[in-house]
């Protein structure tokens, strides 16, 4: 694959999250759990209740997208939709207490792949890694502000 520095950032970036990202679509279907059912499963779990729009805004995919994953989470029945009273147009979107229940088993298998991507790699380099990241990001967003600034989970992960 060639040295470190015979490739791009983004090139790299992107071999190091298809790698983490397969790692953790392997761990999720464990527990019978795709990817994008587990991003919407993680935003109920920081707040149940959110509007269909709003959960989709928060996970970065278009509603229409997220209406499939709902309706597979529902069909599992991990969550349920409720319409509101004040306004019929919004659907709320609320755990069920198997949604709830499903929380930890699957935040165990996400912190395996974390700790699997950790291992032999030293807290300095990782804590170098993060900071570099960091200020990468800083640099693109300030030559690019038409992008946008990262959320917090975008930041952060999961």
């Amino acid at each position: 694959m060639g040295t470190d520095y015979d490739i791009g950032i983004g090139k790299r970036l992107r071999l190091a999250h298809m790698a983490f990202s397969r790692a953790l679509r392997l761990e999720l279907a464990q527990e019978g759990i795709s990817f994008g059912q587990f991003v919407h499963l993680d935003s109920l779990w920081a707040e149940d209740g959110l509007t269909q729009t709003e959960l989709s805004r928060r996970v970065g995919i278009e509603t229409a997208s997220s209406t499939t994953i709902l309706d597979e989470l529902e069909k599992k029945t991990l969550i349920t939709r409720v319409r509101s009273a004040e306004d019929r147009r919004r659907v709320n979107i609320f755990l069920t207490p198997e949604g709830t229940a499903m929380r930890d088993a699957l935040l165990r298998r996400a912190a395996a792949v974390n700790a699997t991507a950790k291992s032999g790699v030293a807290p300095a380099d990782l804590h170098a890694l993060f900071a570099t990241l960091a200020r990468l990001t800083d640099s693109l967003v300030a030559a690019y502000p038409q992008a946008g600034r990262p959320t917090r989970k975008e930041r952060l992960g999961p």
